[in-house]
């Protein structure tokens, strides 16, 4: 059902996939990213940072000359969010395509020692599967949570469920700010059963708040195109006030976050995160 190419991009070479109603690429020479989301023909409604604007210097961490760098589309990450988690992942990466299914496999992540690993797994022609992977390679028990981010072009309407679960005299829902999100902010609108975020290119500062729900469905219009992620909350403890799904935008980006409960993985052991992606 699928085909697949190496080919140049921004960022050296990528993998291109396509079906027939959907086209993607991951890159190979740093990463891996997601970077292409499309309709054959149409555009990519993911953000790729062509001019390196958002980047941090990694090197007291990570040694001497240390980047990180965004690059953009989906990316695999390690929640909390602190200085250690902005890993440079500038190495090439190992591919292998299997019938429907390819994987990306980059290099150990150093001070962290663990291994992450990206699967795509088409199941549909305008649908597939996006399996997140972390292992643990180093000598003693580690707390570790996935997060995937996918950054998209900004300015389009991010549109996410709300829990309507009758709970009784119980709360059934939350939403989670940060220090910078302003509630009177024109891009948030929230309704009883969904919050919706339009992202704006002409904004002067940066939005982000989280959410909890069984059961997330979330979808991102741009254009012509409509980003579907889903995918089931697990037993467990998550980050940030319980989120298991935030959302952050800027004038240049908007992010759609997915996260994993946080597990104690023993060495050897492996974490796994999964999500649902369409392009519709």
């Amino acid at each position: 059902m699928i085909h697949t190419e190496v080919g140049p991009c921004f960022l050296g070479r990528a993998l291109f996939i396509s079906t027939e109603k959907i086209e993607v690429g991951v890159t190979l020479d740093v990463g891996p990213r997601i970077i292409l989301l499309r309709k054959p023909g149409g555009e990519n409604i993911l953000f790729g940072d062509r001019e390196d604007q958002i980047n941090k210097d990694v090197s007291a961490i990570y040694g001497k000359g240390a980047m990180w760098h965004i690059y953009g589309g989906h990316r695999i990450w390690l929640s909390p969010e602190e200085e250690k988690t902005y890993y440079p992942d500038n190495e090439p990466v190992a591919y292998e395509v299997v019938g429907n299914e390819v994987s990306f496999r980059p290099a150990v992540w150093k001070v962290h020692d663990v291994q992450t690993e990206l699967i795509l797994r088409f199941t549909a022609p305008d649908a597939f599967d996006v399996e997140m992977r972390a292992t643990n390679c180093g000598k003693g028990d580690k707390d570790l949570c996935l997060w995937g981010l996918t950054v998209m072009k900004c300015g389009g309407t991010l549109r996410v469920d709300l829990s309507r679960e009758d709970t009784g005299y119980l709360a059934n829902r939350n939403l989670v700010l940060w220090h910078y999100t302003d509630v009177r902010d024109e891009r948030l609108t929230l309704e009883n059963d969904a919050v919706i975020v339009k992202s704006n290119p002409k904004a002067t500062k940066a939005f982000k708040l989280g959410i909890y729900n069984k059961q997330i469905n979330a979808e991102y219009r741009y254009g012509d195109a409509t980003f579907v992620k889903r995918y089931a909350a697990e037993e467990g403890q998550y980050p940030d006030y319980c989120c298991n799904f935030e959302t952050y935008t800027s004038d240049l980006i908007h992010e759609v976050e997915s996260l994993s409960p946080i597990r104690s993985v023993q060495p050897g052991e492996t974490l796994c995160h999964l999500e649902h992606w369409s392009l519709q």
